[in-house]
């Protein structure tokens, strides 16, 4: 990574395909059929800058009912030269109304988040892993709308979203320019 490029908030970004019916998830995206459109181009994955923690882009949806949430942490631990001890993995059994509780619950708490799966009461999902950040929308005008407003946070200037292809990553530069991103790098 280049120098310049590490103070971007958001390293890449993908536009994703996805079903209504999502292979291998327990969210189930056909609850609310009402708000959701037949279009299958309706998410995209942000994949953030390492020295960034993805969990602070939900402070943008605490206003937004949790539907269903599975969330995966472990303590945090202070790394000592000595031990190589290791804290087990847990699941959340806690239940959230809204996202600002989420967030409120974990300010208080030295956890780290391993991956976490969250649907709202609007048709909306929100997927993390260590790989990056993936919003499912219920249609391509709030995807647009989403996209946009993540990018005005993360300080990047305005991206044609309608010129990225499906399922290609994407770099973005300091400069504000979009790359597509090499296959091996």
């Amino acid at each position: 990574m280049k120098d310049s490029q590490q103070y971007l908030l958001i390293e890449s970004l993908t536009l994703r395909y996805v079903p209504l019916e999502m292979e291998g998830s327990f969210m189930s995206v056909t609850k609310n059929l009402s708000v959701i459109d037949n279009e299958a181009n309706r998410s995209f994955e942000i994949k953030f800058n390492p020295f960034y923690h993805g969990l602070l882009v939900l402070i943008h949806f605490k206003h937004l009912q949790i539907s269903d949430l599975q969330l995966y942490y472990r303590k945090k631990i202070l790394k000592k030269k000595t031990t190589k001890k290791v804290n087990p993995q847990r699941k959340m059994r806690l239940h959230f109304n809204t996202t600002l509780e989420l967030l409120t619950y974990f300010s208080s708490k030295s956890y780290t988040l391993d991956w976490f799966e969250i649907s709202f009461n609007n048709g909306w999902a929100i997927h993390y892993n260590i790989l990056g950040i993936h919003f499912i929308t219920n249609n391509i005008k709030e995807r647009n709308q989403l996209f946009e407003k993540l990018m005005n946070i993360s300080g990047q200037g305005p991206i044609d979203i309608n010129t990225l292809e499906i399922n290609q990553t994407y770099v973005l530069m300091p400069n504000g320019e979009v790359k597509l991103k090499p296959l091996f790098s």
